[in-house]
């Protein structure tokens, strides 16, 4: 091979080179806003998460007392009047 076909081959190669390292900034930045968009949604998400569980802690609660005043009124209306033994 000739020195100048060696030199427009190396000449090629390194403007692929440049390009793909181009392509690959690019790239990188967008995977970067990405991460930055993602890293701003995660509190809100948070938030909303700890909202659903309190909701439904709160919920859990209110089915407990009602579970409890029914079992108390049906035990009531059971021993109504009767004595255990």
């Amino acid at each position: 091979m000739a020195p100048e076909q060696r030199f427009q081959l190396i000449e090629e190669t390194l403007a692929k080179s440049v390009t793909m390292q181009q392509e690959t900034q690019s790239l990188l930045r967008t995977l970067v806003e990405s991460q930055a968009r993602t890293q701003e949604t995660i509190p809100s998400l948070v938030k909303s998460i700890d909202g659903y569980v309190d909701a439904a802690d709160a919920r859990m609660k209110r089915i407990e007392e009602n579970l409890d005043g029914l079992i108390r009124a049906i035990t009531a209306e059971h021993t109504n009047g009767k004595n255990r033994h």
